[in-house]
C-alpha cells in the first residue's frame, strides 16, 4: 500500500488537528469577515438604541412581629414560605397596584409609556406594515384589538389606561434573591430620576396597600362581630328565661352542688334502709342461733342474749352456789335428808326462774326481729315511692339540662365574641405592614441598557461561531480537490504531483506545451518532470513503464495539455525517444493546435481503417523538440472497434520496440469508454484531475470504472493549480512553495 493513501482504523477515529487548522486558515477570510461585519453591525445597533436606566428599591418581609398588645390579629403576618413570597411578588406586579402607580404619577401623560403621545417617526412608519392597512383590516388580521374609530371617549380612555399599565408592567421587574426574605422592585426607564421615582412610589404603594387590606379586614370583622353580639344577647336571654320557666313548671328545686331535694331525700332514705337491713340481719341471726340451741337441748344459759342479761347472770351465780351446797349436803347426809331435799327444792326454783328469764329474752329477740323487719318493709315502701317521684323529676331534669347547656353555650359564645370585639376594636389603630423598605431606589449614574461591552463580547462570540459555521459549511459544500493528500486519502490513489496553472501574463499568447519548451526551468516544467519521476520511480525494479495512458473523468481537465507538454519536454531533453499518440478518435484537436494547416499525410484513423498500410506513415515530427506524434483526424463511426483492433495492438507493440516512452492521450472516462479499452494495452494509466473544479463524485466514478476494468492505475495528477491561491489556503505541500522560491525557476 502506498504511503498516504489511507489511514489506519485507529487514526481514522482521531481528529486531524492540522487539517482542521488548515481548513480554518483557508476560510480565514470568511471567518474574519463574518466577525468584522456582525460585530460592526451589533455595535452600530447598540449605539442606535435608546439608553435606559434601572433603579431598584429593596424591601424585606417582617419575620418578627412587634407584640404591642398580647392579642391575636384579624389578619396574621405573612409566612416565610416560598409560595407566600411568590404571592407577594405577584401582588406587587399586579395590574391593580400598577394601576394605582399610573394614577398617582399620572403616567398616562408620559410619552414613554403612552404610545399615543409619542412623536411619529416617518422612517419607522414607512417600515411599519400597519401604516398601510385600514383599521378594519388591522382588526381582522388581529393586529388591533378593536376598531378605535368606533370607541366612545370613556372606552378610549380605558383602553389608553390599560395600554399604559401594560407598558409600565413591562418596565417593572420584581424578584426575590435566593435564600432571603427580601424583595427587589426595579424599574427601567429612559430617565434615571423617573426610574427611581417609579421604584420608590411602587414600594410605598405596596406598604400602604398592606395596611389598607388589614384595616378593611379589621373593619369588616368589627361590624360582623357587633351584629353577632346583638343576636347572641337575645339568644342568651331567651335560653335563661326558658330554663327558669321550666324549673317553675316542673317544681325542680335545687340545693347546693347542683342536686335537688328529692335526690337528697332519696340518698338519706337509702342510707336508713341499708342500716335497717343490717340490723334485721343481725337480729335474725341471733334469733336463729338461739332457737337452734334451744331446739338442740342446749343450756339456755349459754345463749349469748341470755348471758348479756344481768338478772340471769345473778340467778346463775345463785344456782352455782346452791349446786355447791347440794353437793356438800348430799355427800354428808344423803339424798333423803331434809336438808338435801330443801337444797334440791331451792335449786329447782332457781332453775325455773332462769327458764322464765330465758323465755323472756327469746321473746324479746323475736320481737326485735319482727320490729326490724317491719321497719325495713316501711323503708322499702317509702323508697319505691320516692324513686317513682324522682324518676318523673329526672325526666324533667334531662330536658332542663339540655336547656341549661344551650343557655351556657350561648353565654360562653357571647363572652368570646365580646372579648374578640374589644380586641378587634383596639387593632384598628395598631396595624403594621408586613414589609418595610430597607433601601430606597437611587438615581442610577450610568445606563443599564444597552451594555455595549457585553453586546460586543456576545457579538464577537456569536459572529465567530457564525464565521466558523460558514467556514465548515463552505468546506462541506466544496466539491473539488485542492490538495493531493485529500485526493489520495478519499480515493485511495497515489498522487503523482500537482501542475501549476499558467496565467495569460506568463503565456503571452503561447500554448502551455510551447511555454514548457521555452521555459524548461520554470515551475510548470519542473512540475511535469516531478510527475514523470514519481511515475517512473513508483514501480519497483528496473521494469519501467513505457506505454502510459493519460485520461480524466471529464473534458477540459488539462490531460491533453499535460500529455503533450510532458512529451515535448522529455523529447527536448534528448535522452529519451518519445512518441505522442492522440487516442481520441472522436475529437482530434492536437493537429490544429500545433501544426500547419496542411497537416500530415496520414492519421491514426486512416491506419486503423486500413487506408494507410503502415503506422510509420502516420508519424509527424515536431521539429522544435524532435517529438514523434501520431494524430487522429475527424470523427469515426466505430472508434471502439478500431481501438481494440489488431492494427492498434501492432502499432503499440512495434512502437514499444522503437521508442523509450509512448504517451497515449485518451478521451474522458465518463464521456466514452475508449480509455477503458486502451487501458488493457498499456503499462500504466495516469488520471488527471483539475484542481478545485472537478466534482468529487465524477472523480470517484471514473476511478471505479478503471478499477473495475482492471486497468493498471499508476496515480493521479492535479492540474491547473492556482499557486497563489493554493499557498493562501495553507495546505503545506510542495505545490505551496512554487511561488515562494522563484530563484529556482525561470518563468
Amino acid at each position: 500500500m502506498q504511503y498516504g493513501l489511507m489511514q489506519t482504523g485507529e487514526d481514522a477515529d482521531l481528529i486531524d488537528i492540522k487539517e482542521l487548522l488548515r481548513t480554518l486558515w483557508r476560510r480565514r477570510t470568511v471567518i474574519v469577515g463574518s466577525i468584522l461585519f456582525l460585530s460592526s453591525l451589533a455595535l452600530l445597533i447598540a449605539f442606535q438604541l435608546t439608553p435606559k436606566y434601572t433603579a431598584s428599591a429593596l424591601l424585606t418581609l417582617q419575620t418578627r412581629q412587634e407584640a404591642i398588645v398580647d392579642i391575636q390579629a384579624v389578619m396574621s403576618g405573612l409566612s416565610t414560605d416560598a409560595s407566600v413570597i411568590r404571592t407577594e411578588l405577584d401582588v406587587i406586579s399586579s395590574r391593580r397596584l400598577v394601576g394605582k402607580l399610573v394614577d398617582k404619577l399620572k403616567l398616562t401623560r408620559d410619552p414613554e409609556f403612552n404610545p399615543a403621545l409619542r412623536k411619529k417617526n416617518p422612517f419607522t412608519d414607512a417600515l411599519n406594515p400597519r401604516t398601510y392597512l385600514s383599521p378594519k383590516w388591522l382588526t381582522a388580521l388581529g393586529l388591533a384589538a378593536v376598531d378605535e374609530a368606533s370607541l366612545t371617549e370613556a372606552e378610549r380612555e380605558s383602553l389608553e389606561h390599560a395600554t399604559v399599565v401594560d407598558n409600565v408592567t413591562g418596565a417593572l421587574s420584581v424578584s426575590n434573591p435566593k435564600l432571603s426574605y427580601t424583595i427587589r422592585i426595579s424599574f427601567e426607564s429612559e430617565n434615571g430620576k423617573k426610574a427611581a421615582l417609579l421604584s420608590n412610589t411602587l414600594s410605598e404603594l405596596y406598604l400602604t396597600d398592606q395596611l389598607e387590606a388589614k384595616f378593611e379586614a379589621t373593619q369588616r370583622a368589627t361590624e360582623w362581630l357587633s351584629e353577632r353580639i346583638g343576636d347572641l344577647r337575645g339568644r342568651v336571654l331567651a335560653a335563661e328565661t326558658a330554663v327558669q320557666e321550666f324549673r317553675e313548671a316542673n317544681e325542680i328545686i335545687q340545693s347546693g352542688r347542683q342536686t335537688t331535694i328529692g335526690e337528697q331525700q332519696l340518698a338519706e332514705l337509702n342510707v336508713q334502709l341499708i342500716n335497717a337491713q343490717t340490723e334485721l340481719a343481725e337480729a335474725e341471726a341471733r334469733y336463729t342461733q338461739a332457737s337452734a340451741q334451744v331446739g338442740q337441748g342446749s343450756s339456755a344459759a349459754s345463749i349469748g342474749e341470755v348471758l348479756d342479761s344481768p338478772l340471769i347472770q345473778r340467778l346463775g351465780e345463785q344456782e352455782a352456789e346452791v349446786r355447791r351446797k347440794q353437793a356438800e349436803i348430799s355427800k354428808r347426809y344423803g339424798p333423803r335428808h331434809p336438808d338435801t331435799i330443801n337444797v334440791n327444792s331451792e335449786l329447782s326454783d332457781l332453775r325455773g326462774k332462769i327458764a322464765e328469764e330465758v323465755a323472756k329474752v327469746m321473746r324479746s329477740v323475736e320481737n326485735e326481729v319482727r320490729i326490724t323487719r317491719t321497719r325495713v318493709t316501711t323503708l322499702l315502701r317509702n323508697l319505691e315511692a320516692l324513686k317513682a317521684e324522682n324518676t318523673t323529676i329526672e325526666k324533667a331534669r334531662v330536658e332542663l339540662r339540655e336547656l341549661e347547656r344551650e343557655a351556657e353555650s350561648s353565654r360562653v359564645l357571647l363572652e368570646t365574641f365580646l372579648s374578640r370585639f374589644k380586641e378587634t376594636s383596639n387593632q384598628e389603630n395598631l396595624q403594621q405592614a408586613d414589609a418595610r423598605i430597607i433601601s430606597h431606589a437611587e438615581v442610577p449614574a450610568s445606563p443599564s441598557f444597552p451594555k455595549k461591552k457585553l453586546i460586543l463580547a456576545v457579538a464577537l462570540v456569536l459572529s465567530g461561531m457564525v464565521g466558523l459555521g460558514l467556514a465548515f459549511l463552505l468546506e462541506a459544500l466544496d466539491n473539488g480537490y485542492r490538495a493531493l493528500e485529500h485526493l489520495e486519502r478519499t480515493n485511495k490513489v497515489k498522487g503523482l504531483g500537482m501542475v501549476p496553472k499558467l496565467t495569460a501574463l506568463k503565456l503571452k499568447g503561447q500554448k502551455p506545451f510551447q511555454y514548457a519548451i521555452k521555459k524548461p526551468t520554470s515551475a510548470y516544467s519542473e512540475a511535469l518532470r516531478s510527475v514523470y519521476t514519481a511515475l517512473m520511480f513508483g514501480h519497483p525494479g528496473d521494469d519501467k513503464p513505457k506505454r502510459i495512458l493519460v485520461t480524466s473523468s471529464l473534458p477540459g481537465e488539462g490531460k491533453t495539455t499535460l500529455c503533450l507538454s510532458l512529451a515535448r519536454l522529455l523529447s527536448k531533453a534528448g535522452d529519451l525517444k518519445v512518441l505522442y499518440l492522440e487516442g481520441d478518435l472522436r475529437r482530434a484537436n492536437v493537429g490544429k493546435a500545433m501544426l500547419d494547416p496542411e497537416g500530415p499525410a496520414a492519421s491514426l484513423t486512416q491506419y486503423l481503417t486500413g487506408a494507410a498500410s503502415r503506422w510509420e506513415d502516420c508519424l509527424t515530427r515536431d521539429e522544435a523538440t524532435g517529438l514523434d506524434i501520431v494524430l487522429a483526424s475527424g470523427k469515426t463511426e466505430n472508434p471502439q472497434t478500431l481501438l481494440q483492433s489488431e492494427r492498434m495492438q501492432t502499432l503499440l507493440k512495434e512502437a514499444s520496440e522503437f521508442y523509450d516512452l509512448i504517451l497515449i492521450d485518451t478521451p474522458p472516462l465518463l464521456a466514452v469508454s475508449d480509455a477503458i479499452i486502451m487501458s488493457h494495452f498499456v503499462d500504466v494509466s495516469v488520471f488527471v484531475v483539475k484542481w478545485e473544479a472537478t466534482a468529487r463524485e465524477a472523480v470517484r466514478n471514473a476511478l471505479d470504472l478503471l478499477r473495475k476494468a482492471g486497468a493498471p492505475l499508476g496515480g493521479a495528477v492535479l492540474t491547473q493549480v492556482d499557486v497563489k491561491k493554493h499557498a493562501y489556503y495553507g495546505y503545506g505541500d510542495y505545490a505551496s512553495y512554487y511561488g515562494r522560491y522563484g530563484d529556482y525557476y525561470a518563468s
